[in-house]
């Protein structure tokens, strides 16, 4: 049996040990004797909540599936809505779920039809101590303790202190669950409803969430989605009882939260720093690339028509920094930022990813919907890199400076879909050599305000074989003339 110390131990944070020898003395006096101070003890311990005294009480750390019946204390970390449900014999059920913690770890327990109703009258709240007897089993997400109408749920006055098992980004696996983060809101999409198997319809939305360890992409599903509407790019996140699984498309892990889970804003502080990349050590087939850049050249918008029938739009940017330059491809509701910028303005690029394009073979970024594109007072600087002529070679884009000394006439031509283009050529020269240029489409316009001797930059054409193989440039919507 359990000893008068040991009993007191657990009560000492509410009551002294004079009046606590003083109550279990008067309780074998009024007994007349029919109990022992130790079990005097555990009724005064019963009658100041303290129920679990002189039981079997288990650690949620040492509680499995094979555990059967177990009896803690545990403090409510996070508390569900219950559901009701029709059982085979047609009669309705009602279940509700909780999230426990003590110092050990924590646990999910399920409570079911009266237990569960506690939950709907809201006399179970985060924060409250419990003393709780159920019965241990493997759940959909783990170990759960499972209390029915013979179960035990009652408050405690007992202290407890949950263990802190808040997961940082880089540590989260395919396959985690239970798992508990706070981040700062980076990106937030749209909603977007879809058709299940059986005709629903559900709904899905998407948050990317930083801290200092990285970023993951978490995806809310059905009413779970109403949350992107109540929060803003920069407000921290928490989620509790998530769970890790890999997108089969991207092959990235992502935190999905459905109905067992919460996501709400915290007041606590994340501490996340975008990290930037040069632009020279960007590789193709690299994801999440942020950078920052001054905007050296704003194509126009084309639209096209998807494989699906819809109307898709695409433009570009041409983006320098100190290491280089490098263009970058926006994709349908993006390309409105190409309106609000001008030349020379400095921007940043979040979440994009590199490709390699199968005609120039140069590597370009692509900002897609769950990419961020914005202004920014940051400092970038940027000088363009003039080749000299003579070191042009085939294959690359090249930016040079030269002289005007042979302008040719501006052509009309059928291009293959039997629209009419036209293209005009020039022949530029620089101390190291010559080279001719191939203008197509507007560019081929410039010509008319060019005289022999006017000097002028070329920006980022193209450098190809020619016309009896002699080496010259393609001057296209991707390049920049500037007359000086």
């Amino acid at each position: 049996m359990t000893d008068i110390e040991s009993i007191y131990k657990k009560l000492s944070h509410v009551i002294s040990k004079e009046d606590f020898l003083q109550r279990v003395q008067e309780k074998v006096e009024n007994m007349g004797g029919l109990c022992d101070e130790p079990m005097a003890a555990m009724l005064v311990a019963n009658e100041l909540g303290f129920s679990d005294v002189g039981r079997d009480t288990a650690k949620i750390g040492d509680i499995t599936a094979e555990s059967g019946p177990v009896n803690f204390v545990a403090r409510v970390v996070s508390v569900f809505d219950t559901k009701e449900f029709t059982r085979n014999d047609g009669t309705i059920g009602r279940v509700g779920n909780m999230i426990v913690g003590d110092e050990t770890g924590k646990i999910r327990v399920t409570l079911w039809d009266n237990m569960a109703d506690l939950i709907k009258a809201e006399k179970v709240k985060v924060g409250q101590t419990l003393q709780l007897s159920g019965y241990a089993k493997q759940g959909y997400s783990g170990v759960e303790v499972n209390i029915g109408n013979n179960g035990v749920l009652t408050e405690s006055k007992e202290e407890i202190d949950v263990a802190a098992s808040s997961q940082k980004i880089k540590d989260v696996k395919d396959g985690m669950g239970d798992l508990n983060l706070i981040g700062k809101a980076l990106e937030i999409s749209e909603v977007k409803t879809f058709q299940r198997k059986d005709g629903s319809s559900g709904k899905v939305g998407n948050l990317l969430l930083g801290d200092a360890t990285g970023t993951l992409r978490v995806t809310l599903w059905d009413e779970k989605t109403e949350f992107l509407n109540q929060i803003k790019c920069g407000d921290p996140v928490e989620l509790i009882n998530a769970y890790a699984r890999e997108n089969a498309f991207t092959q990235k892990v992502e935190l999905q939260v459905g109905n067992r889970s919460i996501i709400r804003k915290s007041e606590k502080k994340v501490e996340y720093e975008e990290e930037f990349t040069p632009i020279a050590d960007i590789k193709a087939d690299m994801d999440n690339i942020n950078i920052s850049g001054r905007v050296l050249d704003i194509a126009e918008i084309r639209t096209f028509e998807k494989k699906d029938g819809s109307t898709g739009r695409i433009g570009n940017l041409l983006l320098g920094d100190s290491t280089g330059k490098i263009r970058l491809t926006l994709w349908d509701e993006k390309t409105s930022f190409l309106d609000e910028v001008d030349f020379d303005e400095t921007i940043e690029v979040l979440h994009t990813y590199s490709r390699e394009n199968t005609f120039n073979q140069q590597v370009e970024l692509n900002l897609g919907a769950r990419g961020i594109i914005q202004k920014t007072e940051k400092e970038v600087e940027y000088r363009e890199k003039f080749t000299d002529i003579a070191d042009i070679i085939p294959g690359e884009s090249y930016s040079i400076q030269g002289k005007v000394s042979e302008i040719g006439e501006l052509r009309e031509f059928e291009r293959e879909d039997g629209t009419e283009s036209v293209v005009a050529n020039l022949e530029l020269k620089d101390k190291t050599g010559s080279i001719r240029l191939t203008l197509w489409g507007e560019q081929a316009y410039v010509i008319e305000d060019l005289d022999i001797d006017s000097e002028i930059r070329v920006i980022d054409a193209y450098a190809k074989y020619g016309l009896n193989e002699e080496i010259e440039l393609s001057i296209g919507n991707r390049s920049r003339v500037i007359m000086l």
